[in-house]
């Protein structure tokens, strides 16, 4: 079934939420989030992935363990 604009928005604000609350994490950890991961984090609008880098943002004892293509690829493409 089609989504609706009402959902459609909706999920995209979830998606939001989730990128503010991974970057502020790597902000709050590593202070300084270079540009490049930033913007490849802000690409990523499926919940599920971006749950997966919140995991990694929580536990990731420097910024090379965020892994982004993992993130864009651990579901298949969509």
């Amino acid at each position: 079934m089609a989504q609706t604009t009402a959902e459609f928005l909706i999920e995209q604000g979830k998606a939001e939420g989730k990128q503010d609350a991974v970057l502020k994490l790597l902000q709050l950890q590593f202070q300084h989030v270079p540009e490049t991961l930033s913007r490849e984090i802000r690409n990523i609008d499926n919940l599920t992935r971006l749950d997966t880098l919140l995991e990694q943002a929580m536990t990731a004892q420097s910024l090379d363990e965020i892994d982004t293509q993992f993130a864009f690829n651990a579901n298949g493409n969509e």
